[in-house]
């Protein structure tokens, strides 16, 4: 089995990729304000079985969200009737119109990429931003020993773990990733127990830039 898409519908159809740590909490309402108002969009990337989707509605936002796995995307449906459910890459998303949301969640989404590809993607979030529109995100960072991290993580190279490429992220080269279209506003690392072992990310807030 080479596909990811087949993996990933293979462990969501298994149970094993349904756990929750209730990550999107941890930010606090400071950066969710704009709950507080009506309409706001907010897109959940790689929902999963629509842990922080299910939040987001709590907190008043409309909710899109994509999956690779047509398994999780269904359970993520069935879960959350209320939010727009899209079979997507994160790298294309052709449905959703340029400047249409308000809020961008990439829970440990968006490491499964090449250069080429982690800079696709952030550059296609950056296309569904608004002006101003939030990116919050946790990726696998370079010292995630306990699951997978190469000795060096500091080249492009996508390691293969479980039959699955990850990317190991050092500060520069997320850096690298949200230059163009991003203003930095938080980046910390910190330990994920989400599958049992110390698990560790870096947790990033970003702003969308106005384009040029």
């Amino acid at each position: 089995m080479n596909d990811p898409r087949q993996i990933w519908d293979q462990r969501y159809g298994l149970g094993q990729a349904s756990l929750a740590d209730n990550w999107l909490e941890h930010w606090g309402a400071a950066w969710l304000a704009h709950a507080h108002g009506q309409g706001y969009q907010a897109l959940d990337i790689g929902c999963g079985n629509g842990h922080e989707s299910a939040a987001l509605l709590a907190l008043g936002w409309q909710v899109t969200a994509t999956e690779i796995s047509p398994t999780a995307l269904a359970a993520a449906e069935e879960r959350n009737p209320a939010a727009r459910h899209l079979l997507a890459d994160v790298r294309t998303m052709p449905e959703i119109a340029s400047a249409s949301m308000d809020l961008a969640v990439a829970h440990l989404s968006l490491h499964y990429f090449d250069q080429a590809g982690s800079l696709q993607a952030f550059a296609e979030i950056a296309r569904v931003l608004k002006p101003g529109g939030l990116l919050l995100g946790s990726v696998n960072a370079e010292d995630d020993l306990n699951y997978g991290a190469p000795a060096d993580a500091s080249g492009w190279e996508p390691v293969l773990v479980d039959g699955v490429p990850k990317q190991f992220f050092t500060s520069p080269k997320l850096l690298s990733c949200l230059r163009q279209h991003y203003e930095l506003l938080e980046l910390r690392k910190s330990i994920s127990l989400r599958y049992g072992a110390p698990k560790s990310v870096w947790d990033f807030a970003a702003r969308r830039l106005p384009p040029t």
